[in-house]
């Protein structure tokens, strides 16, 4: 947490106060930002060692200065909605706390209610959802913990909605609790106007809707139909939140780098269909917790790294591609399939063998929640 603050600021309280007073308010899902610093450290728990890579996701910045200086400040930093950090500005006397980026996916508004209450601040709160009391899908999604694959698709669900129209909701995980004023839950993925999945469907929901075409008359023969038949356009992408449930197991040759660890990695989340960003933890054998191309390559995607016995992943139920080869090198016939089923999730793509890897995926059932937090 870094603190900004002009000279002779007068803030109420200590701005050690604040400080200690924001410290693990904002418990962000590690590796939704790029180029942040972070740390391994390891555990033992339920006879598997497991070493996790931590790290921010976002470096909220509440900053002692004016509205003016603060802009001019971050200007440069400011990249994508989907990565600026959080930014918060409070006046000389401490008496307004205002969000200037990132309010909703870094969290801004929440960190100015969370300082304001520290500071006696009034917090002014200036996005649209939130004053007109709409549900903002982009806030629910941090708070859920999904990264968003598309956040340009983000104003066009917020805009629906305040506008007063209804947007349809699919999702492959359960989500308990009433849905928001103005969301229904589709069974149809293709129909979605959100759709929340660990997979990577570009074109899901977009088949065309009635209530959304769009076009002019066209003349006959140049799209195939009658003269006066209206030209239709395919219905826009849905906002699309990936679902951090997808085990990633993996096996190595000795000494495999983290660039042959990570091609075989996208390779096999291409032919799954698979978001990247939704594996939340590699799973491999124990003789592999020191292999630095993958401890690289977990470092890279902020993903911890599961590692289990051989006997451990020899007791594991499921159907596995054996091989005698790896039997013979690890004592266990088969690494990747198991180490991914592991941790109790269902094999949803087998073993791919590339470059001296092998990597499958299963699948972890995680229930989401539309109450607040």
């Amino acid at each position: 947490m870094r603190w900004r603050s002009a000279p002779h600021t007068r803030f109420p309280i200590a701005r050690r106060q604040v400080k200690m007073t924001l410290a693990g308010t904002f418990p962000f899902r590690a590796g939704s930002a790029r180029g942040r610093p972070t740390c391994a450290h390891g555990r033992r728990s339920r006879g598997k060692r497991r070493t996790r890579f931590c790290s921010w996701a976002r470096r909220a910045s509440p900053c002692g200065r004016s509205r003016r200086i603060a802009v001019r400040a971050i200007a440069p930093h400011v990249a994508s909605k989907a990565s600026d950090s959080a930014v918060v500005a409070i006046d000389e006397a401490g008496r307004f706390a205002v969000p200037l980026l990132s309010g909703h996916l870094g969290g801004a508004n929440e960190l100015a209610q969370t300082v304001a209450r520290a500071a006696g601040a009034i917090p002014v709160i200036t996005t649209a959802t939130d004053v007109r009391g709409v549900w903002a899908v982009d806030t629910w999604a941090r708070c859920a913990g999904l990264a968003v694959s598309n956040p340009e698709a983000i104003k066009r669900v917020s805009a629906r909605l305040l506008s007063g129209g209804r947007v349809a909701l699919y999702s492959d995980m359960p989500i308990s609790g009433q849905p928001p004023e103005g969301v229904d839950i589709a069974s149809d993925r293709a129909r979605a106007d959100i759709v929340v999945s660990p997979f990577a469907g570009a074109n899901a929901g977009a088949s065309v809707r009635a209530a959304e075409t769009t076009g002019d008359v066209v003349p006959a023969g140049e799209t195939g139909k009658p003269a006066g038949v209206r030209a239709q356009a395919p219905a826009p992408e849905p906002l699309r939140l990936v679902v951090p449930c997808i085990v990633a197991g993996i096996g190595c040759r000795r000494g495999a780098c983290a660039e042959a660890i990570g091609e075989a990695f996208l390779l096999a989340c291409g032919q799954a269909g698979i978001s990247p960003s939704a594996v939340r933890e590699a799973a491999t054998i124990d003789v592999k917790a020191h292999e630095e191309g993958l401890l690289a390559f977990c470092r890279a995607r902020k993903i911890p790294l599961a590692t289990y016995s051989a006997e451990e992943l020899s007791q594991v139920e499921g159907s596995v591609s054996p091989s005698d080869f790896v039997r013979a090198t690890v004592g266990v016939d088969n690494v990747c399939e198991r180490a991914a089923l592991a941790g109790g999730g269902k094999l949803i793509f087998p073993k791919l063998a590339h470059g001296g890897v092998t990597v499958a995926f299963s699948k972890v059932t995680i229930e989401l929640s539309f109450k607040e937090r």
